[in-house]
C-alpha cells in the first residue's frame, strides 16, 4: 500500500470505546480520500431525519493520499457532519500541520458518534488511543487549550483540533481550529463536536507515508515548486495574504462587502488593504504543511485601546465579516474582531452576517430597542460589534438569537427575510457576485452545502484564470468567460470547478495552489497522484470521482427535499442593481435564470426537481442512491403542487 495508510478511526463517545478499520482498495479508488470519505459516510450513516445535535449525527476529520508528502501544500483537512446551521450537508476545510500529523499516526479519518459522558478530549499517539478528561479546558479559548494540552503531555510540536466556547455552547455556526489558528468556519460543525462534549482531538505520529516511484514524485514536485516561484496569484499571496484581494474587489471590479453587501465600494477600502496591512500589522508569516506559497500571516495591534492583541491571520474573510460587513474600515477595528471570533471560536462569516442582518433591520425598523435588549445597531458601532460577538458566543440575550444563524433568526423574529444575503440557509462570504463575477453567483445558487465561499466551487477561471493564458479555452471552450460580468461559458466553469475541487480536496491539498493560483495543474495533480500510489489514474477518473462526491452531496440535499426551488441567490443581487460605484459593476444584477438551465443540462439534473438524475447516478456507482431518491421525489413534487395550490387560491 502506497501514500494511503489505509485506516480510520471509528469513536463511539457515548459507550468510551473505538475500532480502527481497514478502508479495502475498492473504497480507496472509488472515494479517494479526505471530502469523498466524509461525503460517503455522512451520506449512508446520518439520515435525513437525524438532528445535528443529536449523539446519532457524526462529525468526521478526514485526509488524503498526498497528505503528509512533500506534495503542494499537503497539510489540509476536510471536516463534516450534518450541519446545524442549515440542517443540510456541512463540511469545511482547513490548513495547518494536524492533517499530516493524523497521515504519520496511520489513519486517513476520524468519525465520532454518540457523546462523551463529560467533557474530553482525545489523544492519539501513533496505535495508542485514549479518551482524556477536559473538564479543566473546557471553555478555554482554543489557543489556550492548546498550549495547556502540550503541557500535558509534554511535547510543543504535537498537533491539535479545538473548539472555542461558541462550539460548547451549541452556537449553530461554531468552527474548529488546528495549530490555533487555521480554521474550518463553515457550517458549524464545531457546535456538533461540542455537543459531543469534546473539546480537542490532540495527535502525534512517527511514522511516514510510503512512496511507489520516490524519485518521479520528487521531480514532478520539485517542478512544481520552481512553477509557483514565479507564479502571479502565488506572489501576490506571498506577500499580503489573502488581503491582497482588497485593493482589487473594491477599486478595481467593486464587489467590496460594505454594509451587508449593500454596496460594492468604499473610498476608504485601502485602510484595511494588504499593503497597509503589512506595514502596520504584520508580527510574522507562516506556512501549512508542506507549501510553497507561505500565506499565513501573524498580526497585532500596536496602538490604541486593543495594543497588545494578536491573531493567526487574518484572512481575507476573517477581516471583512466584522469589519466592512457591519460598516467599520478601521484596520484595529477589524482585527479585534478577527481577534475575538478566533476566541470564541465563531465562523467569522456568519458571525458578521449575523451582525450586519441585525443592523439592516435596525436601519429598516424591524428591529427596535426591545427587541436587541436596548442595545442601538447602528452601523459601524465598534463597541456593540464586541458586545454582540461575546453574547452570540455565550448565549447572552439577544446574542441567543443571533447565535442561531440569521438565517434561523429571520424566522423566529418574523422580520428581515429580505435582508438575508445566504442561501439553503448558510450567509455568503464577502463577495458579490455582481461585481466579482456571474459564475461566482451561479456557485452560490448549487453549492452542495448552502451559501459557498473560495474554499467550494471556487470560481476562479473567472476571477484569476486571465492570468493564465489559453487555460479558459482549454477547459471551457472559451476565452470569454474570463469576462466576470457575462454569461458565456459560466456554467461549464462551475461545473468543472465543482469536479475539480471535489478531487482536490480528496487529495487535500490547498486550493490556493490549484484554483486562485492555477500554478499546480492536473498535469501536475495526477502524475503525482500516480507517483505516491503506484497507480494509474487518469484525469478522466478523477473528475469522475469528483463528480461522483458532488452528486453524492446533492442527492444528501434531496433527501432534505431541497432542491430547484433552493437553487436561488439572494433577491439582493437579482433585483437590487450595483449601486454608482467608480468601478464598472455599476447597475448590474446576476442574471441566474440566464445560467441555471445550461448548469442542469450539463448536470443531467432533473429539471422539475433539481434532483441528480436517475441515469448520470448509476453512472457514476451511484445506483443505490438513484433507487433511495425514488420517493423523495415524489414527496417533493407534491410538495410543491401544494405549494402552487395555495398559492393560487390566495389570489
Amino acid at each position: 500500500m502506497y501514500g494511503w495508510r489505509g485506516k480510520r478511526i471509528r469513536f463511539d463517545l457515548t459507550k468510551g470505546k473505538w475500532e480502527v478499520e481497514e478502508t479495502p482498495y475498492e473504497y480507496r479508488r472509488k472515494w479517494l480520500g479526505g471530502r469523498g470519505y466524509n461525503s460517503e459516510v455522512l451520506y449512508n450513516e446520518v439520515g435525513p431525519d437525524v438532528d445535528p445535535f443529536s449523539p446519532n449525527n457524526l462529525a468526521m476529520l478526514g485526509v488524503g493520499p498526498l497528505s503528509g508528502t512533500f506534495g503542494p501544500s499537503t497539510g489540509r483537512v476536510t471536516v463534516t457532519a450534518k450541519s446545524p446551521l442549515t440542517g443540510g450537508f456541512g463540511d469545511s476545510n482547513m490548513g495547518g500541520h494536524w492533517g499530516a500529523e493524523l497521515k504519520f499516526a496511520g489513519y486517513e479519518q476520524i468519525i465520532l458518534k454518540g457523546k462523551a459522558p463529560k467533557p474530553s478530549y482525545i489523544w492519539i499517539d501513533d496505535d495508542k488511543i485514549e479518551i482524556r478528561d477536559a473538564s479543566h479546558i473546557w471553555g478555554k479559548f482554543p489557543r489556550d487549550a492548546d498550549r495547556i494540552i502540550k503541557e500535558e503531555l509534554g511535547d510543543k510540536d504535537i498537533h491539535i483540533v479545538t473548539i472555542g466556547p461558541a462550539g460548547e455552547n451549541l452556537v449553530r455556526f461554531a468552527c474548529t481550529f488546528n495549530d490555533c489558528y487555521r480554521a474550518a468556519g463553515r457550517t458549524g460543525h464545531g457546535a456538533v463536536i461540542g455537543s459531543k462534549n469534546i473539546k480537542a482531538i490532540a495527535v502525534r505520529g512517527t511514522g511516514g507515508v510510503k512512496i511507489a516511484d520516490p524519485e518521479k514524485f520528487y521531480q514532478i514536485t520539485s517542478d512544481w515548486r520552481k512553477t509557483m516561484r514565479t507564479d502571479p496569484m502565488a506572489q501576490g499571496l506571498y506577500a499580503y495574504g489573502s488581503l491582497v484581494l482588497i485593493m482589487p474587489c473594491n477599486y478595481e471590479m467593486g464587489w467590496f462587502p460594505w454594509k451587508n453587501l449593500k454596496y460594492g465600494y468604499h473610498p476608504d477600502a485601502r485602510n484595511i488593504s494588504g499593503e497597509v496591512w503589512a506595514k502596520k500589522h504584520l508580527k510574522g508569516k507562516e506556512g501549512c504543511f508542506s507549501c510553497a506559497i507561505v500565506c499565513g500571516i501573524h498580526s497585532e495591534i500596536r496602538d490604541g485601546k486593543y495594543a497588545g492583541e494578536y491573531t493567526g491571520g487574518p484572512e481575507y474573510e476573517a477581516c471583512v465579516p466584522t469589519g466592512p460587513r457591519v460598516g467599520i474600515i478601521d484596520s484595529n477595528e477589524c482585527l479585534h474582531g478577527a481577534v475575538l471570533t478566533n476566541n470564541y471560536g465563531m465562523d467569522a462569516i456568519e458571525a458578521g452576517a449575523s451582525i450586519s442582518w441585525a443592523m439592516e433591520c435596525w436601519e429598516k425598523g424591524y428591529l427596535t430597542a426591545k427587541d436587541t435588549g436596548g442595545l442601538e445597531l447602528n452601523w459601524g458601532d465598534a463597541e456593540v460589534v464586541d458586545k454582540l460577538l461575546r453574547m452570540m458566543a455565550y448565549r447572552e440575550g439577544f446574542g441567543d438569537i443571533l447565535a442561531e444563524g440569521p438565517t434561523i433568526a429571520a424566522k423566529k423574529l418574523g422580520v428581515g427575510e429580505d435582508c438575508l444575503v445566504s442561501t439553503r440557509g448558510m450567509s455568503l462570504p464577502g463577495d458579490d457576485p455582481r461585481g466579482l463575477g456571474f459564475g461566482y453567483g451561479l456557485s452560490f445558487a448549487v453549492g452542495t452545502r448552502g451559501g459557498c465561499d473560495h474554499l467550494r466551487s471556487l470560481c476562479c477561471l473567472e476571477l484569476s484564470g486571465y492570468l493564465y493564458p489559453g487555460l479558459n479555452e482549454k477547459i471551457v471552450g472559451t476565452e470569454a468567460c474570463s469576462k466576470p460580468l457575462v454569461t458565456d461559458g459560466k456554467a461549464k466553469m462551475v461545473w468543472w470547478e465543482e469536479h475539480h475541487k471535489a478531487f482536490v480536496d480528496c487529495l487535500q491539498v490547498c486550493c490556493f495552489n490549484t484554483h486562485w493560483s492555477y500554478g499546480c495543474r492536473n498535469e501536475h495533480l495526477i502524475p503525482m497522484l500516480n507517483a505516491v500510489t503506484g497507480l494509474d489514474f487518469t484525469e478522466e477518473e478523477c473528475l469522475t470521482i469528483g463528480e461522483r462526491i458532488y452528486n453524492l452531496e446533492r442527492a444528501y440535499w434531496s433527501r432534505q427535499l431541497s432542491g430547484k426551488n433552493d437553487d436561488v441567490v439572494p433577491r439582493r443581487f437579482t433585483h437590487e442593481p450595483m449601486p454608482e460605484n467608480p468601478a464598472a459593476s455599476s447597475g448590474k444584477v446576476l442574471p441566474i435564470d440566464e445560467m441555471l438551465p445550461d448548469y442542469y443540462k450539463l448536470r443531467q439534473y432533473e429539471p422539475e426537481t433539481g434532483f441528480p438524475g436517475d441515469k448520470r447516478l448509476r453512472e457514476l456507482g451511484l445506483a443505490y442512491v438513484a433507487e433511495e431518491l425514488k420517493p423523495y421525489r415524489e414527496k417533493y413534487i407534491a410538495r410543491e403542487k401544494q405549494k402552487k395550490a395555495k398559492k393560487k387560491d390566495k389570489e
